[in-house]
């Protein structure tokens, strides 16, 4: 066995530095259990990038130069449409750089930016056509809290240091049990006491108000008992809500959705948790994923001919899957800037619901695979917004496209024309002969500047030169 080369500190410094290393790769999604039996393909595109993309200018990838300690090969990078790489390692084991190709999120990213979509928040109900409220809200976008302020914005905020109980498998959670929860006994206790202490002393202050008499001094944690720690506990243990609250701020947990007991089902939930991502969990990453920055979809598309437009401009999205003929079955699936999304909801040409014989021939291909179609089944469509679930994935909504601002969107393509505009006649030459009529101004041989004859008004005399 070849001896492993040490690494001096200097050139552990250097490749740590910024200049030669890259953002660390964020872990894989995790997979979901239940569709555990479901077909899965190894080539198919993840459902966000783990590792960062990078590109160079068409001058520098000649020579190889992508910015890394070493160039990379020619023949497998200037051979392509779409620079964009994603280095997996700078510098392996084997001294070399490790990279593939990233066109698939990076053309993913440009068709996505060309759509202008907004994220919007998760809502409880989707059904409901409320127009969503943007990630970069200032009530809803927190990156970086202040001390002291994460127990306020608990029911807004998408970022916790603590894990989402709710999406955490049984060994998982008793990892955390015993790695993270069971060594700080001590500061809990000291926590529940300057909450009992803060509780005490707000019930005094109470008092005294009703009694018309001055506030007592503020209790602190070291004056409360253990006594009355211990049965400020067991009320706790009566009360999961409050306890729950209690351990929830003390761990910085993401919130969680009130279980529904059995008589509750078909009635509100009065204990729905406030905060948006309580149900399906916080996103991973910042809510927006770096897709759009738009922070509204509030804005008025201004064509160059026809001027403000009703509606954004419709997009042309593939018929991936058809529909299921089975009664109950899946509806067809749409590929829009390479996502995939469900067709339009309620009652439009994609669902089963009064669908005419003359709403099928407008989307051929949403009930059945037809191989006749050169390059697969397409549909204009509206994105109208997007969102971005706990897993990373993304959640496209659109609707059904406007009769006009399809032909429009079709007139942009070159696939129709609207106003057919006759073409102007060539301009046919004259046969027309010149007329020699016209009166011939005399050369002559002196200066003749501002003279009658030089106008042509006088006729020169007989003995004069011509020419």
């Amino acid at each position: 066995m070849a001896a492993a080369r040490g690494v001096s500190p200097g050139g552990a410094l250097l490749r740590t530095s910024r200049l030669f290393s890259l953002p660390a790769a964020l872990p894989y999604a995790a997979a979901d259990v239940s569709a555990a039996t479901n077909v899965n393909s190894d080539s198919a595109t993840l459902a966000f990038p783990t590792h960062q993309v990078i590109t160079t200018p068409n001058s520098s990838r000649k020579r190889g130069d992508w910015g890394l300690k070493r160039p990379l090969p020619l023949k497998s990078t200037t051979k392509t449409s779409t620079p964009m790489l994603r280095i997996k390692q700078v510098d392996s084991v084997e001294h070399i750089t490790d990279f593939s190709s990233a066109a698939d999120h990076g053309m993913s990213l440009r068709k996505w930016q060309d759509m202008n979509i907004p994220i919007t928040v998760p809502v409880a109900n989707d059904t409901m056509r409320i127009p969503g409220k943007s990630v970069f809200e200032e009530t809803m976008d927190f990156t970086a809290i202040k001390a002291g302020q994460a127990g306020e914005l608990e029911d807004s905020r998408w970022k916790f240091s603590g894990p989402w109980l709710a999406g955490m498998t049984d060994g998982n959670f008793k990892k955390y049990l015993l790695k993270r929860v069971r060594n700080r006994r001590a500061e809990f206790r000291q926590f529940l006491k300057e909450r009992l202490a803060a509780d005490l002393s707000e019930r005094a202050a109470s008092r005294a108000q009703e009694a018309g008499e001055p506030a007592p001094a503020a209790i602190e944690a070291a004056a409360i008992t253990d006594a009355q720690l211990t049965e400020f506990l067991r009320d706790l243990r009566n009360d999961r809500p409050k306890l729950y609250s209690m351990t929830g701020r003390f761990l910085d947990l993401a919130p969680v959705q009130p279980p529904k007991e059995h008589w509750q089902v078909g009635k509100s939930n009065d204990l729905k948790a406030s905060n948006p991502y309580a149900q399906d969990g916080p996103p991973i990453t910042h809510p927006s994923a770096g897709l759009s920055y738009l922070r509204t979809a509030s804005y008025l598309d201004n064509h160059s001919l026809y001027g403000p437009q009703k509606s954004h401009s419709h997009v042309k999205a593939r018929i991936v899957a058809p529909r299921s003929q089975v009664a109950g079955g899946r509806g067809a699936k749409l590929g829009v800037g390479g996502f995939v999304t469900d067709t339009p909801a309620g009652d439009t040409a994609f669902s089963m619901r009064n669908l005419s014989q003359r709403a099928r021939e407008l989307i051929p291909g949403i009930d059945s695979m037809d191989p006749n179609i050169e390059g697969g089944a397409k549909v204009y469509i509206e994105p109208l917004s997007a969102k971005v679930n706990s897993q990373g994935r993304v959640t496209l909504k659109v609707g059904q496209a406007r009769p006009e601002a399809e032909l429009v969107a079709k007139e942009m393509a070159g696939e129709e024309v609207i106003f057919d505009e006759p073409e102007p006649e060539p301009a046919k030459p004259s046969n027309l002969r010149i007329n020699q009529a016209y009166r011939r101004i005399p050369q002559i041989n002196r200066s003749v500047t501002g003279s009658a004859q030089a106008y042509g008004l006088d006729s020169p005399t007989p003995g004069s030169r011509t020419t």
